[in-house]
């Protein structure tokens, strides 16, 4: 019960940074730079991975699984029933779409430092500009973060919900 409560602050406090920054790769620190680390091993990890795909999917891949990795974690969770996990995978899913949004909202700007240095290729700058949405970069950006904040709340909301659970079943007993 405890652990659950210490968690939901725990998310809480994050999900709250993950607010404030925004699209502000800068702002971020701390906790979320670490996250941050982690999702860029598994982006990293999703080119490879995509390596002999076509090129446009070969670069979607970094970001398709920085994201889709927390997803199949949570949805893992929610087959087996573990709903307090279920929500920890969900809010990481949620804050690599953020980040993911960060990266797309560069696209144009193309201002982020990049593993590799000058002359690498910005994911989302080639991808928007193949499909002609470039112009669109900082919109999309916005409209992802926007569902990652969404994943984050609906985390947030499920691990406020199975602690207060938590809570009237020990009162109960």
């Amino acid at each position: 019960m405890a652990g659950r409560a210490v968690g939901l602050l725990v998310m809480a406090v994050l999900g709250w940074q993950v607010l404030q920054r925004e699209l502000n790769f800068d702002a971020a620190s701390g906790a979320l730079r670490f996250i941050h680390g982690i999702d860029l091993v598994i982006h990293e990890a999703g080119h490879a991975f995509a390596l002999i795909l076509p090129r446009f999917f070969y670069i979607l891949g970094g970001s398709a699984l920085q994201v889709i990795l927390p997803a199949v974690c949570a949805l893992t969770f929610l087959h087996q029933r573990h709903i307090a996990s279920f929500a920890v995978a969900l809010f990481w899913t949620g804050e690599s779409v953020t980040d993911v949004a960060i990266y797309m909202a560069d696209a144009k700007k193309q201002a982020l430092p990049l593993l590799g240095g000058d002359g690498t290729v910005h994911d989302w700058n080639y991808l928007l500009g193949q499909l002609h949405l470039l112009g669109w970069a900082p919109s999309l950006g916005r409209l992802t973060f926007g569902v990652g904040i969404l994943l984050i709340t609906v985390a947030l909301a499920i691990v406020a919900n199975e602690t207060h659970r938590a809570w009237q079943r020990a009162a109960r007993a």
